[in-house]
C-alpha cells in the first residue's frame, strides 16, 4: 500500500520538469542554452536546507564557466582533481575560483576505491568552496539521480557556504556535447576501462543557477518559522504562527505531571505541497521533526493544529526525553494528535485492523521503522498512538517517560535488559494483552478477535536456517546512491545498518530472500557465477532498488 509523500527522484530529473523556485541552465555566449534538471544536494545534522541557501535566508544565483574534475578527490601524494588541461590547451593547476566544477561522487576508479572514506563528499565540496568555486555540480554514476546528502558533524561553521547540486549521468553527458573536442561517452569509457580518474579541463560552457532560499520569517518567543513568500499569504502565515503557538501550550497541558519541561527554539519550515517540501529537504511525507527543525506541508485554509501538535510533540520530547524507537516517538506524535483532533480515530483503526486480521504482533510492531510506504506503517502508525494511550491511563507519564529512555538505548542493550518489564513492570506480552481488552471495554470489541490475535501473537517463528557460511558471505557494504547499506553478523543472524535508521535484523525466508523486520522492503542477496555476492535487491512499493557491494 502507498500513498502520497512526495514525487519519486525521476520527476526531478525529467527534462520536462518545470519548478517555479529554481533553475539551471548550460548556456555558451553565442547564445544558446539547455535546461539541466537537478536536486540540490541538502545539509542534514545543524540543517535541513540546501547548500547555499543557510538556513532558508538567502537565494542562489551563479553565472560561472565550468570545469570538470573527474572525481573531485585531493589526496597528498596521491591525486589532484584539479591539475588537467586549461581553455588555453596548457596543463597544470586549474584556477576555479568564480567557476562552476562538476564531479562524479562515485565512479569506481582506484583513486575513489582507495580513497572515498578519507575524502567523502563533504571534503570534496569542502575543496572546491576552499578554491573559491562559486557553486558545485555533482553526478552520481549509480543512478539516473538521487537524494544526495552531506553532514558536517563536528561545527555548524565547517559548513561551506556554495550552492551544490546532483544531476544525472545523463546531464553529464548533455554537458559536453557543448565542447566538441570534450566527448563525455568517451570520458567514461576511459575512465572505466583504465580505472583512472580523468584530469581536469576547462570547458567552453558556463553554468546558470538560480534557486529560491531566502524564505519569509515569522518569529515569536518560541518558533522562528518560514514560508516561501510567494506561496503564502500574510494571513496564512500569521494563523500558522498562532496555531504553532498554541500547539506548543497543548502540549505542555497534556504533559503537565512533567514539570522540569523545557523548549528549545528551532525553525520550523511551511511549504505548499510535497513536491517542494521534498525539494528542499529530501524527506517525503507531510511532516518531519528533527535536530534540524520542523518541515510541514500546508495547503492552505485553516491550518492543520493536529499536525502541529504531532511534530511538536516530538521536539518537545527528544528534548526533555531523548530520543527512542520509531514506534515509541511516532506513538507519541499520534497520541498527542489524536488529543488535539479525535481522541478514538487511533484506537477504533486498530479495531478494524485487528477484525481484519492485520494487526501485527506487538513483539513485531515495536521494532518497525514507520514512515516508509507499506502496510506495516499504516497499521503501526495508529497502534502506536493507541498503545501510547493505553500506558498513559494505565501506567502514568513517569511511567512512559521512563519507558521512552529505555527504549532509546541500542538494541544490544534493550536485549539485556528488558525495558517494558523495567519502566512497567510487565513483559510485552502482558501489556498487549491488557492493550486489547483495554479496547474492549472502550469499544465494545468481539473477544473472539482479541482471542486470535493473541494466539497468532503467541506463536514463535521459526526463521529458515541458513548455512552460516552463506551468512558470511552477505557481510559488507553495499551502496545505492550516495548511501551506504552495512550488513553485519551476529550471533548467526543477519543485521542491516542503514544511515539515519540504525540497526535492524534480517529475517531469512530462503537462502538468498530475508525479510527486514522493520519495515515492507524485502532483501534479495544476488551472486555471480563464480557464487561472489556482488549486489542486493530492495523490492519496495515503488519497485526494486539495487545496491552494489563495494566491500
Amino acid at each position: 500500500m502507498a500513498w502520497p509523500q512526495g514525487p519519486d527522484p525521476a520527476y526531478y530529473f525529467h527534462p520536462a520538469t518545470e519548478l517555479s523556485w529554481a533553475q539551471c541552465y548550460v548556456w555558451m555566449e553565442g547564445g544558446s542554452r539547455m535546461k539541466i534538471p537537478f536536486m540540490p544536494v541538502v545539509v542534514t545534522g545543524f540543517r535541513r536546507a540546501p547548500m547555499g541557501i543557510g538556513s532558508y535566508s538567502q537565494d542562489v544565483k551563479v553565472d560561472g564557466p565550468l570545469v570538470f574534475i573527474g572525481n573531485g578527490i585531493v589526496k597528498e601524494g596521491m591525486w589532484n582533481s584539479y591539475k588537467g588541461r586549461k581553455k588555453d590547451y596548457t596543463s597544470g593547476d586549474i584556477d576555479v575560483a568564480g567557476k562552476v566544477v562538476l564531479f562524479s561522487c562515485d565512479f569506481p576508479d582506484k583513486i575513489q576505491e582507495i580513497a572515498k572514506e578519507d575524502v567523502p563528499l563533504s571534503a570534496r565540496i569542502s575543496e572546491a568552496a576552499s578554491r573559491r568555486a562559486t557553486a558545485v555540480l555533482v553526478f552520481s554514476h549509480k543512478g539516473a539521480g538521487s537524494f544526495l546528502t552531506v553532514d558536517y558533524y563536528e561545527r555548524e561553521s565547517d559548513i561551506p557556504d556554495i550552492p551544490v547540486i546532483s544531476i544525472s549521468e545523463k546531464s553529464f553527458l548533455d554537458i559536453m556535447l557543448c565542447d566538441f573536442d570534450v566527448d563525455g561517452e568517451s570520458i567514461l569509457k576511459e575512465w572505466e576501462e583504465s580505472g583512472s580518474p580523468p584530469e581536469g579541463v576547462e570547458l567552453s560552457a558556463k553554468i546558470h543557477l538560480e534557486m529560491e532560499g531566502n524564505f519569509t520569517k515569522a518569529e515569536t518567543e518560541n518558533f522562528a518559522i518560514r514560508f516561501r513568500r510567494e506561496m503564502f499569504s500574510e494571513q496564512e502565515m500569521q494563523e500558522s504562527v498562532k496555531v504553532n503557538e498554541r500547539a506548543l501550550q497543548f502540549l505542555f497541558d497534556c504533559f503537565k505531571e512533567d514539570n522540569e519541561l523545557q523548549w528549545k527554539r528551532l525553525n520550523s519550515v511551511y511549504f505548499r505541497d510535497f513536491d517542494s517540501k521534498l525539494f528542499y529537504t529530501h524527506h517525503m511525507g507531510w511532516g518531519l521533526a528533527g535536530d534540524e527543525g520542523v518541515f510541514m506541508v500546508y495547503k492552505g485554509g485553516v491550518p492543520d493544529f493536529g499536525m502541529a501538535v504531532h511534530e511538536n510533540t516530538h521536539i518537545l520530547t527528544r528534548l526533555n526525553w531523548g530520543e527512542s524507537t520509531s514506534f515509541i516517538n511516532e506513538g507519541l506524535g499520534k497520541y498527542t494528535e489524536a488529543l488535539a483532533t479525535d481522541q478514538d480515530k487511533n484506537h477504533l483503526a486498530v479495531i478494524q485492523f485487528l477484525k481484519d486480521g492485520k494487526l501485527f504482533p506487538l513483539k513485531d510492531m515495536v521494532n518497525f521503522y514507520i514512515g516508509p510506504s507499506g502496510l506495516k506503517t499504516l497499521v503501526a502508525y495508529p497502534a502506536s498512538g493507541s498503545f501510547i494511550a493505553f500506558l498513559m491511563d494505565k501506567y502514568g507519564l513517569q511511567s512512559v517517560k521512563k519507558l521512552t529512555r529505555l527504549e532509546g538505548r541500542l538494541p544490544q542493550e534493550r536485549e539485556k535488559r528488558d525495558s517494558w518489564t523495567e519502566a512497567l513492570g510487565e513483559p510485552l506480552s502482558k501489556l498487549e494483552k491488557e492493550w486489547l481488552y483495554w479496547l474492549k471495554d472502550k469499544h465494545q470489541v468481539e473477544e473472539k478477535f482479541i482471542w486470535e490475535h493473541l494466539e497468532k501473537s503467541s506463536k514463535t517463528r521459526e526463521a529458515f536456517q541458513v548455512d552460516p557460511k552463506i551468512l558470511d558471505s552477505y557481510v559488507g557494504q553495499y551502496r545505492f546512491s550516495s548511501n551506504i547499506i552495512t550488513v553485519t553478523k551476529e550471533d548467526n543472524r543477519l543485521f542491516l545498518e542503514v544511515p539515519g535508521m540504525g540497526k535492524v535484523e534480517l529475517v531469512p525466508e530462503s537462502e538468498t530472500q530475508f525479510e527486514v523486520q522493520a519495515f515492507d522492503a524485502p532483501i534479495r542477496f544476488v551472486a555471480n557465477e563464480q557464487g561472489g555476492v556482488t549486489h542486493m535487491i530492495i523490492q519496495t512499493g515503488g519497485g526494486e532498488i539495487r545496491a552494489d557491494r563495494i566491500k
